[in-house]
């Protein structure tokens, strides 16, 4: 289970600030889902969102974002929820001075939790004054972006990310994008993959089916979020999000609300 060795990555930009990072992932060496990060420029301060395994591969997606080589100004890890978490400590061992925020029941042993988001905060919007009074992040780079909902119901317990700047929403598990209309840059020849490489071959045929306009798929991706999760999701879909990053397909770089509402009927 896990990622290809040696990793290949491809990388691109999608604000000036905001480099996506995405590669190929399976589970039991036989699920295809791929996997992404995104890295985040913001103050001179660069933040993780659900890390790739630090190497020169990552090191190629710092210097498309900074434009410049050599030791980054990395200062915060998102962990993104609790199956998210093979690659954070290889960031950490780096950088060993950036602080992790994930939420309760992630143990990574070497790994400090900074911040940890508990059920007490689950399925409302964690704005500003949460983030400082409740989790006590003081960091001016992290409050000036963000806005979080944590679903602790979902079977992943996952924390959703907005950046209000951009607004682009991040999440990893909550919604994949796997559908067979369009290629899978997960699966392409930049991340060592074969023109026309059909990921859904094989144990893997189930995975086309996990995309927002699928009503197989909408109906795994709801009964692993489960019905107690509704005021979280209806709260996610308030912001005003037009792109949708996620873990696992291709992000939703159109209709992202629409698309979200299709999937969870909010």
């Amino acid at each position: 289970m896990g990622y290809p060795s040696p990793l290949k990555v491809i990388s691109r930009k999608l604000t000036n600030d905001i480099v996506i990072a995405s590669c190929a992932f399976s589970r039991f060496d036989k699920l295809n889902f791929g996997g992404r990060m995104a890295l985040i420029n913001h103050l001179g301060q660069i933040i993780v969102w659900s890390a790739l395994p630090y190497g020169p591969e990552v090191e190629k997606s710092l210097e498309l974002l900074t434009g410049t080589t050599g030791k980054y100004n990395i200062t915060h890890l998102i962990i993104p929820d609790k199956e998210h978490t093979m690659a954070a400590k290889s960031f950490k061992d780096v950088y060993p001075e950036l602080k992790v925020i994930a939420m309760e029941g992630v143990e990574v042993p070497g790994l400090t939790i900074d911040y940890r988001v508990t059920s007490k905060l689950g399925n409302k919007t964690i704005d500003l004054k949460i983030l400082k009074e409740e989790l006590g992040i003081t960091d001016k780079v992290f409050l000036d972006l963000f806005e979080f909902v944590y679903l602790p119901h979902h079977g992943n317990k996952e924390l959703v990310m907005f950046d209000t700047k951009s607004k682009i929403l991040f999440e990893a598990d909550l919604l994949f994008n796997l559908g067979v209309k369009e290629p899978l840059e997960q699966y392409s020849p930049s991340t060592g993959f074969s023109e026309g490489y059909n990921p859904h071959s094989g144990w893997s045929f189930l995975t086309r089916y996990m995309q927002p306009y699928s009503k197989v798929g909408n109906i795994l991706t709801n009964k692993i979020t489960t019905p107690q999760s509704k005021p979280g999701l209806e709260a996610i879909q308030k912001w005003d999000f037009s792109k949708i990053v996620m873990c696992h397909g291709n992000i939703i770089e159109k209709d992202a609300k629409k698309a979200f509402a299709n999937v969870f009927k909010v």
